[in-house]
């Protein structure tokens, strides 16, 4: 139940947030834009990684086909950015059962290499083939995201946008893991081979957990293309998906609200710290190791603990006060 108001509380501070800081900040409007992308990213890994234990690189693969499919289909072809948006759906959605099917036979490091290979594969079809994807010189005139005649052209109103489909991908993630599908998923990360022997057709729910979780990769690609209107192909290597992999386990791997948290978290550490620019990933691995030596469960599990105490020591407080009161009322 305080989760529940927390959430809550959360939400009417993302709705209010452009209304208080849109025309006195529209930079920091367009900031919340990119951690609403990177908050799906994580998100939709954590599903794969920490429920169904599939460590997968590949993450910014499936992000750049997203966001390429919408920018190519909307600045070449004219076509509405919601078509777009759901061709991109579709053909990673495809790609990942096709890969799936061969790849998520491999376990630990080896499907780790496979989908690093995938990245890999991804980036250099995105630099070869100039004469679609733009190549090294960028894709470019990528049109604002409309729907039914609307533009959403402006920074205030596209973050509501991505923030609602965040709270859709947020909230799915969590009725997916609770489901009994989400408890079959615990079962093949606890234990795959038991899990099969108690008939769990492991490879099928695994292909399909991959396919959940690229989708929505594709969905903040889609998202993130119609942002930045326009699109490199460094902002889809092999680094960023190790960058979402490191949201992930910062934030707290199996808990849906930790990477939310740690991509939050590291997509605002650059703001604050420009003249490590540079050293960005050697940060983020400090920062990561450091979180994970004092605490397992990352961010969300430091949040978790602070609270508790915060709530055991108000408790406390409260009955002591309770006791000096009941000291002091006269004996009659």
């Amino acid at each position: 139940m305080k989760t529940k108001f927390l959430l809550l509380f959360v939400v009417l501070l993302l709705a209010a947030y452009p209304i208080v800081m849109g025309k006195s900040s529209p930079y920091s409007v367009a900031i919340m834009i990119v951690l609403g992308v990177y908050v799906i990213l994580a998100v939709s890994l954590d599903v794969l990684v920490g429920f169904a234990g599939q460590i997968s690189l590949g993450h910014a693969a499936f992000f750049a086909i997203g966001a390429y499919t919408s920018g190519i289909f909307t600045a070449k072809y004219d076509l509405p950015p919601i078509l777009a948006l759901l061709i991109g759906q579709a053909f990673s959605g495809s790609l990942a059962w096709l890969i799936g099917v061969s790849v998520l036979a491999l376990r630990g490091y080896y499907l780790a290499m496979a989908t690093l290979g995938l990245s890999a594969i991804v980036y250099s079809l995105i630099v070869g083939f100039q004469s679609v994807t733009g190549g090294a010189s960028e894709l470019r005139d990528i049109p604002p995201f409309s729907l039914f005649g609307f533009s959403f052209d402006e920074y205030v109103y596209y973050y509501y946008v991505v923030w609602a489909v965040v709270c859709l991908v947020v909230g799915s993630s969590l009725l997916l893991v609770k489901s009994s599908f989400g408890r079959t998923l615990t079962a093949i990360h606890g234990d795959e081979t038991a899990a099969g022997t108690l008939g769990i057709y492991c490879d099928k729910i695994k292909t399909s957990v991959f396919v959940f979780a690229s989708m929505f990769a594709a969905l903040a690609g889609s998202l993130y293309a119609h942002y930045t209107s326009f699109l490199a192909p460094d902002d889809f290597g092999i680094f960023t998906s190790i960058h979402i992999l490191i949201m992930v386990f910062l934030g707290g791997i199996g808990t849906i609200y930790g990477p939310a948290l740690g991509a939050i978290f590291l997509k605002l550490l650059p703001e604050f710290t420009h003249s490590f620019r540079d050293y960005e990933l050697l940060v983020n691995g400090l920062i990561l190791i450091t979180v994970l030596v004092f605490t397992q469960k990352g961010l969300w599990g430091m949040f978790l603990a602070m609270r508790k105490r915060f709530m055991e020591a108000f408790r406390s407080s409260g009955v002591r006060k309770r006791e000096e009161e009941m000291d002091e009322e006269p004996v009659i």
